[in-house]
């Protein structure tokens, strides 16, 4: 037996069993899961010799999570939240990351230490929230719709604020990359826009001539998927956007939900890697 298919063995099993426990215990999923990783991980139960492999099967139940989101979401339903968006996801931002910087400096880190620990605990985990809102069945709920519109928020600036905090320079004096916040802006709002046109004028007319072949329609959004969110990386975004705006991209079909329904096992299956693995990844020391 290959080690590979014997470690995913394990995960899977594993998962499995605790998460039948923590069904009786009426907590999350996620929970187990990333019990299952910790006890795999930092507790040494399993050592993990194809973790590059793992990771691959984490990166893309992610990006199935996030596809799954925007099947299920149009774009009109966040064009009408995105003022409330707009205030919460920056009002949260800046005192989230004044209130860390302050309490790290309290604690004796440095300018530097404290800036970067207020912009960690400024920013939200996109998968995290997205999953609990999926397994509470309230993606089309109006708190639902604000959250996800505040996530994406969060994740554009995170990428300008990583593009500001390559310029640091602890030796010397800091140096702002405008040309690059310029072109990841630039690029960012082209995507966004090929993404609306596509969604309302290039694929509901190819999903209806496809949709009579399930095998077909699922392909073929399967291959979107992949291409947009490489595509997406390429250019310097995360894959995950990428899988957000793709299911965007088809949420205005007739056959979306037949997508969804397709879907869900893959999303379902891989998904659970990613939160073994961020179990997995824990260090207690």
């Amino acid at each position: 037996m290959a080690p590979i298919f014997l470690e995913i063995t394990i995960i899977i099993c594993l998962a499995a069993v605790l998460a039948v426990v923590f069904r009786f215990l009426k907590q999350p999923n996620i929970l187990a899961y990333i019990l299952t990783g910790v006890i795999i991980g930092p507790l040494g139960f399993l050592s993990i010799q194809n973790h590059d492999f793992i990771q691959t099967l984490a990166e893309i139940g992610i990006t199935f999570l996030l596809f799954m989101l925007g099947l299920e979401i149009k774009l009109k339903d966040l064009r009408s939240i995105g003022k409330v968006a707009l205030i919460i996801s920056f009002s949260q931002i800046f005192f989230s990351f004044l209130f860390g910087y302050i309490l790290s400096l309290l604690f004796g880190f440095s300018i530097i230490s404290a800036l970067y620990i207020g912009i960690c605990l400024s920013f939200s985990s996109t998968v995290i929230v997205v999953k609990l809102i999926s397994d509470k069945k309230e993606v089309h709920s109006l708190h639902a719709k604000i959250a996800i519109g505040v996530l994406l928020i969060e994740d554009f600036l995170a990428i300008l604020v990583l593009l500001f905090l390559s310029g640091f320079n602890t030796n010397g004096p800091i140096a702002i990359s405008l040309p690059k916040i310029s072109e990841i802006t630039i690029k960012g709002a082209l995507i966004f826009g090929l993404v609306g046109y596509a969604s309302f004028h290039v694929f509901p007319r190819l999903i209806e001539k496809i949709a009579k072949s399930t095998e077909t329609l699922f392909l073929v959004s399967i291959a979107w998927l992949f291409g947009l969110s490489a595509f997406v990386n390429y250019i310097g975004f995360s894959a995950q956007i990428g899988g957000l705006l793709a299911g965007l991209c088809l949420a205005n079909s007739i056959a979306n939900y037949q997508i969804i329904a397709r879907a869900k096992i893959l999303r379902d299956f891989f998904i659970v890697i990613f939160f073994v693995l961020l179990g997995a990844q824990m260090a207690f020391s």
